[in-house]
Formats: C-alpha cells, sequence, structure tokens
C-alpha cells in the first residue's frame, strides 16, 4: 500500500472523503456503481448495503458514508485489487481523462461529414437515421466510456463473422474449420461466389466463407439449438455493466432471409462444389437461416466494445472473468481481422492503420487494441466499400494526433521498431501485447512495467530501442508480436 496517495482525497482530519473516492473511480474510466466486480467494495462502503445497486453515481454516493479512515480503505483495497489498481494508478489507460478527450475531439470532428450511402440491400437496414453517431470503448481493465446515440441498437452483421469463426475453431479445432475454409484475402468483394486455393473459401470473414463455417455448427442438432449454441457464447463476450446486453432483431432477420438472394445463390454453389455437408436442400436451408439470425443480433456500441475487450484480453471477458474463447484461437482472430476484416479496404487499412478490425454494413465497427481494450463505433451511412464513413474518419483523425506529432511517427505504425518516446511531461510506452501471453495480468508483470518506466524516466534519450524500453515475451504469429500503436495509447503517464 506504499505507493497510495491519498492527500488529495483527504479532509482536514486525515480521513478520506467517500464524494472524492468516487469522483477518483470515474475519473479513471471506473463506473464504480456499475461494475460487478465492485460491488462488494461498494457494499463496504454504504450505510444501506442493499440499496447500492443505486445506478446512478449521483444519487448511489448520497448512500455511501461521508467518510472513511485511510486504515479502513487500506484494508478494503486489500480484498478489492480492482480498487487498489483505481487509487495506484495501475490502470492499463493511465491516464484516462486525456485519452477520453482525445477520443471526444476526434468524435466530434466527424459528426457532421453527411457522405456515404446507407446499405438498402437488406430491407431492414435501410431505415436508418443517417445523423447517428456512437462511440464506445472498454479496456481490458473494465475502463469505459460512450459517446453519442449510444443507447441506440443495430445489427452485427458482419462483425458476427470473427466471433462465429473463433467458436468454431473452439468447438471442433481450428485444424478441422480450416479443411473447409482458407486463410487468405480474397481480393474480392465481400459477397463474391468464388473459391480459393483447394477449392475452399478464401477466408471466414466473407459471406461464402462464413455460411462455410456456420455449417460445422452442431450439424446433427436442430436449428434452434445451434443457434443457441452460437448464441450463448455472444452473451459471455457482451457481459458487463450495460443493461441492453444483447438481443435478436427479428425484422432484420426476416428481411435478410426473405432478401438474400445472392447468400442462397452461395449456398448452393457451396452445396455443388461439395464444400459444406448438407444432404439435402432443407439442410442447406437451415445453414443459410442460421447465418441470417447471427448477423441479426443486435446490440449497441457499449456492448460491441465489451466484446472487442474480450478479445483484447485474450479471450476472458473483462468483467466476468471468464474465459469464452482461448487464447490461441483469439490470435487467429486477431490475424484474420488484421488482414481481412476491412472488406476491399482491409489492405489499406493494415497499411494505414495496423489494428485487428472488422466492420458490417449496419455501419458498425469494432476495432480490437491487443492488450488494451477495444473501440466500437456505429454510423450506418457506408463508403463504397461498405464501411462506416464516420467510423473511417474518427479513426483517422484519432490516430492522427500520434502520428503527425514528428517525435512519434517512427512509433505509430505497428512494425515500427521504436518502442518508446518522450513528450513533455510525458512518457509513452509501447510494450507487446498481453492478449495471448497476459503477463502484465501478473503482480510481477505490473511491477516489472513499473521498473521499466522508472527506467525511462531515468534516461536522457528520446529515442529508446526495444532492448532498452522492455523485455518482453510476445509468442508467435502475427497477433502474438503486438500493435505498437496498443501500447502507445494505453501509457500516458506522468514522469515518475
Amino acid at each position: 500500500m506504499t505507493d497510495l496517495n491519498l492527500a488529495d482525497l483527504c479532509d482536514d482530519s486525515g480521513n478520506v472523503v467517500t464524494s472524492k473516492l468516487v469522483d477518483r473511480f470515474y475519473d479513471s474510466g471506473i463506473l464504480l456503481f456499475k461494475d460487478p466486480r465492485l460491488k462488494s467494495f461498494v457494499d463496504a462502503l454504504s450505510i444501506s448495503p442493499d440499496k447500492s445497486s443505486v445506478q446512478h453515481h449521483s444519487l448511489a454516493s448520497n448512500n455511501l458514508h461521508p467518510n472513511i479512515s485511510p486504515d479502513q480503505l487500506s484494508s478494503l483495497l486489500q480484498e478489492h485489487p480492482l480498487a487498489q489498481q483505481v487509487l495506484t494508478q495501475g490502470l492499463v489507460v493511465g491516464d484516462f481523462n486525456t485519452f477520453k478527450e482525445d477520443v471526444i475531439s476526434a468524435f466530434d470532428s466527424v459528426r457532421h461529414d453527411d457522405s456515404g450511402e446507407i446499405t438498402t440491400y437488406i430491407p431492414g437496414l435501410s431505415t436508418y437515421d443517417i445523423n447517428k453517431w456512437s462511440i464506445s470503448f472498454c479496456s481490458v481493465d473494465g475502463q469505459v466510456m460512450a459517446l453519442g446515440d449510444y443507447k441506440d441498437t443495430f445489427t452485427l452483421q458482419s462483425v458476427t463473422k470473427p466471433i462465429l469463426y473463433g467458436i468454431m475453431c473452439d468447438a471442433v479445432g481450428t485444424d478441422t474449420v480450416h479443411k473447409y475454409v482458407g486463410k487468405e484475402p480474397s481480393g474480392f468483394g465481400f459477397n463474391k461466389i468464388k473459391l480459393g486455393y483447394g477449392d475452399v473459401p478464401h477466408n471466414p470473414l466473407i459471406n461464402i466463407g462464413a455460411i462455410t463455417v456456420a455449417s460445422l455448427v452442431l450439424p446433427q442438432e436442430s436449428i434452434s439449438e445451434r443457434f443457441e449454441f452460437c448464441y450463448s457464447k455472444y452473451k459471455d463476450m457482451a457481459s458487463n455493466m450495460a443493461p441492453g446486453g444483447i438481443s435478436f432483431n427479428n425484422v432484420v432477420y426476416l428481411s435478410e432471409k426473405h432478401n438474400g438472394h445472392r447468400n442462397y445463390a452461395i449456398g448452393h454453389y457451396l452445396l455443388n462444389k461439395g464444400c459444406i455437408d448438407a444432404s439435402s436442400t432443407g439442410r442447406l436451408m437451415e445453414i443459410l437461416e442460421l447465418y441470417f439470425q447471427l448477423c441479426s443480433i443486435e446490440v449497441d456500441t457499449r456492448t460491441v466494445a465489451t466484446m472487442g475487450a474480450t478479445l483484447a484480453n485474450g479471450g476472458k471477458n473483462v468483467f466476468t472473468g471468464e474465459e469464452v474463447l482461448s487464447r490461441n484461437t483469439v490470435q487467429n482472430m486477431l490475424s484474420l481481422m488484421y488482414s481481412c476484416g476491412m472488406y476491399d479496404y482491409s489492405g489499406e487499412w493494415s497499411f494505414e492503420i495496423g489494428l485487428p478490425a472488422k466492420s458490417g454494413v449496419s455501419g458498425v465497427i469494432m476495432v480490437v487494441l491487443p492488450n488494451l481494450g477495444s473501440l466500437a463505433m456505429w454510423s450506418p451511412p457506408l463508403d463504397h466499400y461498405g464501411n462506416s464513413v464516420r467510423g473511417l474518419g474518427f479513426t483517422r483523425n484519432l490516430l492522427s494526433r500520434f502520428k503527425n506529432d514528428p517525435a512519434h511517427q517512427s512509433v505509430f505504425h505497428p512494425f515500427s521498431s521504436k518502442r518508446a518516446t518522450f513528450t513533455g511531461n510525458h512518457v509513452l510506452t509501447t510494450i507487446g501485447m498481453r492478449c495471448p501471453t497476459r503477463e502484465l495480468h501478473t503482480v510481477a508483470g505490473r511491477r516489472g512495467l513499473n521498473t521499466a518506466r522508472a527506467n525511462l524516466a531515468a534516461q536522457d534519450s528520446t529515442d529508446l530501442t526495444a532492448a532498452q524500453s522492455w523485455n518482453y515475451s510476445s509468442g508467435s504469429g502475427l497477433a502474438a508480436r503486438g500493435w505498437k500503436l496498443a501500447r502507445k495509447l494505453s501509457r500516458a503517464v506522468p514522469r515518475v
């Protein structure tokens, strides 16, 4: 507890003022009264614990004891490591207020961009308001923010594809899945009727590949059992303190079912080529129905950000701690999202942005920042590739705040060799990915990080190499190497 600095939280008598304590949590991005991990902590501070579940913190604060002694707080923190992280500035986004200001500025910069067109080939999506615009963020420590129309719901559409792929890799094995679908960018439109090398779909993130993966879901079970099997995993990924969670949009589902002629053509093509095991036309229709159902799962940006944070956290739900997907599967998901996730814009995205992402024609984009968290964006108008215009503009604007500074240009791209730099009174560190290896979740890892930060501060150099800043274990594969940008955003911390 020696790292605790409570001076700004204490009154003249030396006791901790609980209203200031609450503000510290919210300033850090932790929703104290909504976060299920902190319920017992709040109960211990409450006058009437049975009333501690009040949702709005301005009201819930009225139920707290006005102050608490430092010794009492120290004892509580021993039992609540998340609360301890908040008060010792040990959360993954160290300067959350500055990060939030940057997100708000980038959000506002594209608010009035009225370019793009709303999807019309799925009638259920054509009624969206073109002015809708929302952003949510969730870190691997559960720091959250939401801007704009974040309570408005939409369907996942193609964002369902990497999730379905991950579920089936864990269910039947990655090798089995890739007997039926490849790993390569297709170079064609997402709904192209064409197979790749070996007469299998190019990858699972295009329609022909996702339908193939859907054919592997519990083939001997009923359509309802197959949907429930997948839907339960989606719920496990999305579990958080958001009241809405996930649901199902029957209007969009029926719209896709009645108008998905090209997807029916894809199904028959796959059946004709022997790419799916469908013993009858009826069985083929059930495969397509499952695919339409999973595209019609309804969410808001808070939910999508939580799902993305589950991936950034190596497959463990940030709020429940449940391992929804295995670490190896998440690594494979992120690799494919990096190379194939943004339709025909995927190559440009990986070159310019360098982060795993998946977009959908409802206007949603889920961006995963490994070891840090996830950004979820929703705005219905799309560019000619099928990606949200405002979502792309927001991402470019946010990341340009790091890229346009000459001192940061070589740290911005994921394959830069520079790992850290000084900027005025702040040190920005760029450390390897946590999601497959999770070194930094351990106490030793965090102590090592503090040591690295102290070493950085002791240096006069403004150009530290990877070896000077951190010796990390990166695992294998593209996803396991990490993206420097994720760490660049994650550690804006005061110089020690």
